[in-house]
């Protein structure tokens, strides 16, 4: 790896932290820079994953009252997304390097949707979660977010967040620690398998990794005195940006 390509990781994961400290979405940022440095698809998704991970392990600690208070819903809710992680991480491990390459796009694409739609979604489902908490059709959701959360992740963050109020985390601050607490479980499991099957370059990913935390620490503060639609609708077009990119290379 490159002087120039360290320093794009770095600013890469600066921006990361930043926008994961205030909107999510910080993955926009980290995968493009990780293709750029030299990697194939398949790897800067993977690398992007686990160098994105401590930002979900950190969070955990600052959450804790939330999660005891709620404990008695977290053994089927850990249970249900472990089963829908490994789907994830095989669907990866079986998947082709070309085949990816081909479906890249469309799932950064898909992310940006997502992404877009869920302030939305997440306000339907505050105000239908009590008649919403049970049901099939909301672990279903969950399933499918969890498999896609190992696979690629990227704006998986919201969606999440969105589904657990309508599963009965009816707070924000108790739906973000159950959210967080997933994606500690889920990205750690699969930065463990991808680590295991070589999929990852850690070379790369410590720069992200320290750009990540500096831009969390110190530069939410900057990214909190913007309004939050400036935020996200800068994520939003940098993503499309990427999505194009990724359809005409």
């Amino acid at each position: 790896m490159s002087l120039t390509h360290g320093l794009l990781l770095l600013g890469a994961g600066l921006v990361a932290g930043v926008i994961n400290s205030v909107a999510s979405g910080g993955s926009f940022f980290t995968y493009p820079a990780m293709i750029l440095s030299g990697l194939n698809p398949i790897q800067a998704a993977t690398t992007t994953l686990a160098a994105l991970t401590p930002g979900n392990l950190a969070a955990v600690p600052e959450y804790w009252p939330e999660v005891m208070a709620q404990r008695e819903k977290y053994p089927r809710l850990l249970a249900f997304v472990s089963v829908g992680s490994v789907v994830g991480i095989v669907l990866l491990l079986t998947t082709g390097a070309d085949s990816f390459d081909t479906i890249v796009p469309w799932l950064i694409l898909g992310s940006v949707g997502l992404f877009a739609i869920s302030p939305a979604v997440r306000r339907w489902a505050e105000q239908s979660a009590p008649s919403l908490t049970d049901g099939f059709a909301g672990w279903g959701i969950l399933f499918v977010l969890s498999i896609y959360m190992t696979y690629f992740g990227s704006g998986v963050g919201n969606m999440f967040l969105a589904m657990l109020f309508i599963r009965g985390f009816g707070d924000f601050l108790s739906a973000n620690a159950a959210k967080n607490i997933i994606m500690t479980l889920g990205t750690v499991s699969a930065a463990i398998a991808y680590t295991l099957a070589g999929h990852i370059d850690w070379v790369r990913a410590i720069p992200v990794l320290i750009g990540s935390a500096i831009g969390a620490r110190y530069g939410a503060r900057v990214a909190r005195s913007l309004p939050v639609e400036w935020i996200r609708a800068f994520i939003i077009v940098f993503g499309l940006f990427v999505a194009v990119w990724q359809f005409l290379d």
